[in-house]
């Protein structure tokens, strides 16, 4: 997408922006500041980053000393460095900070700049009562602005403008361009002659549009969607919802950037030679790919790593909702589990959060839910962080705000603060979703808005029933790839991973799920959109039967607030695996018979009556092992299904409603799939495949009902490998954990 570049300028500096509608800025400022201000506008228009280079070049000190006589009644004093000013607001401006293309400001009463807070409207007369449609069927961008009477150009030619560093810019501006760039003085007196234009002065229709992306992310393709589905499709017409976006950029309740961040480094050996990088402002990705590009007229970078979300290029045009009186700060904190050196004094006790009293107050929240005592004991610890780092609290950490390293979600500024964050480390089957209940609605009682992200849409899915059970008369929105309410808002929000994408500072708390998953699990760009839609002075909730190693330190070592949930709901301890060495699968098949320990086993569990969950670990040996199966149970029912299983979705229909008895399946049932009487046979458990995660999370498929709460787990595998080991560990420490704390029945 094209802007235009100009500089708006009064007794108290001059200051640079874009514009998607000329004919809007100078209206609002002409309207607002009369004959104090003046506005020299750049043409040609050029794509967004170029623009945004364009301002960080032209508000360079030495850029504007050049420009000093385009302004001859200012004083060169003006030009100094924003630090330098009196004016506290002026050290908030974004755009005189280089790479922080945050632009746009909010007008507030304390602001004390004149060029954004007039004391009145200096022009009294009113604005043209000729419709904007009308105004955009007549004239275009660049015509609106050639109408003007300009200015003739300084010096009676075209003004090339330091062509050296324009061509150097990140996005580089072509040649061709930089030499026929012009500037063009516009006075109030030169706007009068053509008439007051038309100007977005539907209050209603502007309201609805800063509350549809408060908090959003968003391309410009996915703001025209937005307001298709608002209800909004006549401002599609003639473009007149550029109009509404520009005003809202210019009073600062959105802000206007962007695709790709630009950084240039030195790099060793070549010191003297700075290197760019760029990395995606929605995902944070390097993966980029350069391709000719028809708006930068040269090669231009897009993101390949959110592709799949909309093509995000270096002149790419994002459009980010400011929540609240969030103005783009960038404090950033460090993902938990990323931080090597915690500061002094902000360690917690093992196995819980900070020892603090807690609120009797909370015990509102918790009642209601009917929950098991270990249940109750980790949402009173859970209750207890949100509340103590509340907005205003005196543990409330301080902002959120996008990564300045290019979306690396382990790296950070030193010395940055790690995002107040609290693990909710349960076994399997503990009722993490009831766990949470006491914290949205604490939540919610206190006016904030809140996300649980997941990795996997079946969770989604089946997290919104039992949500709108529990908050009958809240809104709850479920995003996901092809869902019916993506451009929707809600009290709570239910979404995938990567809807987080079309975020930015909009929830007070997120909830992430599974935080151990594929896909979020060493995903960098799902852990930079988790941070950017969290809220300045928000809060993380993680939950987890298996968290990485990383976060396991954290806990360990005291610098991640944390409970544990070492029993099920039902109050039984966790079925603990059994051994049974055979050879590799892959002999099996050959063989075309089971080796007689395993079929044993294999009877066994169905003469009890229970179905079967049969894993391996390679898509490929899903269905020969289906069809030895069969051969020798014939009456049975037996379905093989993995990640490329078209009819996957049927087939676990099927086997939760014990249509099926035995399920042959890869890693992806590994979770989210509870059956109420089942045994767990894992086969080739030696795989390298299988870590000691994917073993925990296999085994707790068994013994999830009250109903049979001692299933059988198997480790079917020649050798015992080291994540057997580890997860057998695992799941008899949180037995005598449970044991040990009185959670488990006699």
């Amino acid at each position: 997408m094209k802007v235009q570049v100009y500089a708006a300028a009064d007794d108290n500096g001059w200051q640079w922006h874009i514009s998607l509608a000329m004919a809007v800025d100078f209206t609002y400022w002409f309207e607002r500041l009369g004959r104090s201000v003046r506005i020299v506008l750049l043409e040609p228009p050029v794509s967004v980053g170029q623009a945004l280079a364009l301002i960080d070049v032209l508000s360079s000190p030495s850029c504007m000393k050049r420009f000093s006589h385009v302004f001859p009644e200012i004083h060169p004093s003006v030009y100094t460095p924003s630090s330098s000013r009196e004016d506290p607001d002026w050290l908030k401006t974004d755009f005189l900070i280089p790479h922080s293309y945050s632009t746009g400001k909010r007008s507030t009463p304390e602001t004390k700049s004149d060029l954004f807070n007039p004391p009145h409207v200096i022009h009294p007369i009113p604005f043209s009562s000729t419709s904007l449609n009308d105004y955009l069927q007549a004239a275009t961008l660049t015509e609106s602005t050639a109408t003007l009477n300009h200015s003739p150009p300084l010096d009676g030619r075209k003004n090339t403008l330091l062509p050296e560093k324009l061509m150097r810019t990140s996005p580089p501006v072509p040649s061709e361009i930089v030499q026929s760039f012009t500037s063009r003085s516009i006075d109030y007196d030169s706007w009068l002659t053509c008439g007051p234009s038309a100007f977005p002065d539907n209050s209603t229709t502007y309201d609805r549009i800063i509350e549809a992306l408060n908090g959003r992310s968003l391309l410009s393709e996915e703001v025209i969607r937005l307001l298709e589905a608002s209800g909004m499709a006549e401002l599609l017409e003639n473009g007149v919802w550029k109009a509404y976006i520009q005003l809202a950029y210019l009073n600062g309740d959105i802000t206007l950037t962007n695709g790709l961040q630009s950084n240039q480094m030195r790099k060793f050996p070549a010191f003297w030679r700075r290197q760019t990088t760029y990395s995606c402002k929605r995902c944070g990705s390097g993966k980029l790919h350069f391709t000719p590009c028809y708006h930068c007229r040269t090669d231009c970078a897009y993101c390949e790593e959110c592709l799949t979300m909309g093509r995000v290029r270096s002149c790419t045009l994002l459009i980010e909702g400011v929540k609240g009186n969030y103005k783009g700060e960038e404090d950033v904190y460090r993902w938990p589990g990323d931080v090597k050196e915690s500061p002094r004094g902000n360690r917690c006790p093992k196995n819980s959060t900070r020892e603090s009293a807690f609120d009797p107050t909370l015990e509102v929240y918790l009642t209601p839910w009917g929950l098991s005592p270990a249940q109750t004991a980790a949402s009173k610890e859970a209750l207890a962080f949100l509340s103590s780092t509340s907005p205003g609290s005196k543990g409330a950490a301080g902002k959120v705000g996008l990564p300045r390293n290019g979306g690396d979600p382990g790296a950070g500024e030193k010395g940055g603060k790690t995002a107040p964050s609290f693990l909710i480390w349960a076994v399997t089957g503990a009722g993490k979703t009831e766990m949470i209940f006491p914290l949205l609605q604490y939540e919610l009682a206190n006016g904030r808005k809140v996300a649980i992200a997941t990795p996997r849409r079946d969770v989604v899915l089946e997290l919104q029933p039992r949500l709108m059970r529990a908050f009958e008369g809240r809104s709850i929105v479920t995003l996901y790839g092809g869902g019916s309410q993506t451009w929707e808002s809600g009290d709570i929000t239910i979404a995938t991973t990567h809807q987080l994408m079309r975020f930015a500072h909009a929830f007070d708390a997120v909830i992430i799920d599974e935080i151990d998953a594929f896909p979020y699990l060493n995903s960098a760009a799902l852990e930079f959109a988790a941070r950017k839609a969290l809220a300045p002075r928000g809060r993380y909730v993680l939950l987890s039967a298996t968290p990485p190693r990383a976060l396991q330190r954290e806990a360990a070592s005291g610098r991640l607030p944390h409970v544990t949930v070492p029993v099920r709901f039902h109050r039984h301890p966790l079925p603990v695996p059994k051994r049974v060495p055979v050879p590799p699968l892959r002999r099996i098949l050959r063989s075309g018979a089971l080796p007689q320990t395993l079929r044993t086993r294999l009877e066994g569990s169905l003469e009890r009556g229970a179905q079967l969950f049969v894993f391996v670990p390679e898509i490929k040996l899903v269905d020969p092992l289906v069809g030895l199966l069969q051969g020798l149970w014939p009456d049975k029912v037996i379905a093989g299904t993995s990640s490329k299983d078209r009819e996957r979705s049927v087939k676990v229909t099927d086997f939760r409603g014990k249509v099926t008895d035995i399920l042959v399946t890869t890693t992806i049932l590994e979770r989210g799939v509870t059956v109420p009487k089942t045994d767990v046979f894992i086969l080739d458990a030696d795989s390298s495949l299988f870590n000691e995660a994917a073993l925990v999370q296999m085994a707790g498929r068994a013994g999830r009902s009250k109903d049979d709460p001692r299933g059988l787990v198997f480790f079917a595998g020649l050798e015992n490998t080291v994540s057997q080991t580890g997860a057998i560990r695992q799941i008899k420490k949180m037995n005598r954990t449970a044991r040990k704390r009185g959670y488990l029945l006699n």
